[in-house]
């Protein structure tokens, strides 16, 4: 192929982004409009903040998220974890257990889920579908031992609700939080040797392994990421509600896999980022909050968040064929 052709094709990929990218923005732009204009109170400041606020327990989750699908992989567990790691953070904290310290177990809690998902898909090789959907029912089995039905509370801390529901200037905490992971993944996916190896992995990943890459260790790995986000997302919800119910996080893995496909991240694996990951947690938040302001049922934000799912992973199906 000519040098001619293959920078005639690039500018065409780069191009057809472009148009993706101003399409999702558009898209973004009419649900506010459409919210504005429908919705009492909607366009305030202050539901603005609250807004940002709910978006970040999903954001910081769907960012480890945006990860394991870029690698064709998938992680129904994130709910499970979410509520699992902050069960266990709780806990120690009820013991008197000194908050870092709580928190950092919380965090290794998530780490280790990520670990045991990614050794049952790699070493076991049963396929990531059916071990996170199994390991969803085993963490939350695990949830509800440790709670008998009955939620974890009495262990607010002012050291440890900052999380949660601190500010600092004007900034809510959490949106600092998933800030920092933000930068952080978005640092990791662009500037490193990991992060190609990740997207190497989606796009081809025989092809990365006759490459050099080990394979199973990368995909380990993503998979101990998600997990680590997922604790985090968890550890600020129950820095925000100072209650840890058995189902506490029941349900996110739907919104958070919303947001990451919203975002335009490919299910097949190989394309997205975290930068559009952000955009669709808000479109989440933004649909939820704008539901409840119009009194309709919030259970219809599953239906959404359903249906949502089913016309982004269409629309990236088309573009494939395109």
């Amino acid at each position: 192929m000519s040098n001619n052709v293959k920078a005639l094709l690039l500018n065409a990929g780069k191009k057809a982004r472009s148009l993706e990218n101003t399409g999702l923005y558009l898209v973004f732009l009419a649900i506010i409009l459409f919210f504005s204009l429908t919705a009492p109170y909607f366009f305030s400041l202050q539901n603005f903040m609250d807004i940002l606020r709910q978006s970040t327990f999903v954001l910081v989750a769907a960012l480890g998220m945006t990860m394991v699908i870029i690698t064709a992989g998938i992680d129904l567990s994130v709910g499970s974890v979410i509520g699992l790691s902050a069960g266990i953070t709780s806990v120690l904290l009820i013991q008197g257990v000194p908050t870092f310290l709580a928190v950092a177990v919380g965090l290794i809690v998530g780490i280790v889920c990520g670990l045991v998902n990614g050794f049952i898909i790699t070493r076991l090789g049963v396929t990531d579908l059916i071990t996170t959907l199994s390991t969803l029912s085993i963490y939350r089995g695990i949830l509800f031992m440790m709670t008998h039905g009955v939620p974890f509370q009495a262990f607010a801390r002012p050291d440890f609700s900052v999380l949660g529901r601190g500010t600092l200037g004007i900034l809510p905490v959490p949106i600092l939080i998933s800030a920092a992971f933000f930068f952080s993944l978005r640092y990791v996916l662009t500037r490193t040797v990991f992060g190609r190896h990740v997207f190497a992995l989606g796009s081809n990943s025989q092809a990365a392994l006759l490459s050099g890459v080990n394979v199973s260790r990368k995909k380990v790995q993503v998979y101990m990421i998600s997990g680590f986000t997922a604790a985090a997302a968890g550890i600020m919800l129950a820095a925000r509600l100072s209650s840890v119910p058995p189902d506490m996080g029941q349900g996110y893995e739907m919104s958070v896999i919303a947001a990451v496909v919203i975002g335009g991240t490919s299910l097949f694996g190989g394309s997205g980022g975290v930068g559009g990951t952000v955009i669709g947690s808000l479109m989440v938040a933004i649909i939820g909050n704008g539901l409840i302001l119009l009194n309709v049922n919030p259970f219809y934000q599953y239906v959404i968040n359903g249906v949502i799912i089913i016309l982004a992973v269409a629309l990236n199906n088309a573009r494939r064929k395109r």
